[in-house]
């Protein structure tokens, strides 16, 4: 609901010198790019809580989203090696976005877990907080597996969008143009 209203006073402010700069941005790439990331800096300054941006352009504050303490949750069901495993085995048989298959599968090991669970713990394996980035029923070895979440980390690491153990995207596009670059020298 917020999203919406946020998107219905941009609309509002903007009307169409929106419309009018959008058509502009189709033909130079880069001057899309720098609008995209305006254009995201202006609605955080709108929706979101001002200790999580930065007060001059809107940009994402990246310490504001690093916990400073981390909560386990203490349900009664445990997340052990014998359902990482089946997670790994899983991802060899079915691929990603297979999570119901898996489920039912393996009934006896991840039958108490969500397909969204699945995809979250998948997630963690590769490294990854974007799983789009495959194709759906991408499969993998466990060996596969590992060496996408070193990749991940590495890209990580060097962007400064490595959290809590995950690679997610910056508003600069550095991790998507590292991935590319990677793919490209075939690593």
């Amino acid at each position: 609901l917020l999203f919406f209203i946020a998107l219905i006073i941009i609309n509002l402010l903007l009307g169409d010198a929106a419309k009018k700069r959008t058509m502009m941005m189709v033909e130079e790439k880069s001057e899309m790019e720098e609008a995209r990331i305006s254009w995201a800096n202006s609605l955080r300054k709108v929706v979101t809580r001002s200790d999580a941006i930065e007060s001059t352009d809107g940009s994402i504050r990246q310490q504001f989203f690093k916990p400073t303490k981390i909560v386990f949750e203490t349900s009664g069901k445990k997340w052990g090696d014998a359902q990482k495993e089946k997670l790994y085995e899983g991802l060899r048989t079915f691929g990603v976005g297979e999570w119901a298959k898996m489920k039912e599968h393996f009934e006896k090991e991840l039958g108490e877990w969500s397909t969204l669970d699945l995809r979250v713990k998948a997630s963690r394996l590769l490294g990854s907080q974007s799983l789009s980035r495959y194709p759906k029923g991408w499969k993998g070895t466990k060996e596969e597996v590992d060496l996408e979440y070193q990749k991940h980390k590495e890209i990580g690491e060097k962007t400064g969008c490595w959290k809590s153990g995950t690679l997610v995207e910056d508003d600069d596009g550095s991790v998507a143009k590292l991935l590319k670059e990677r793919e490209l020298a075939g690593q």
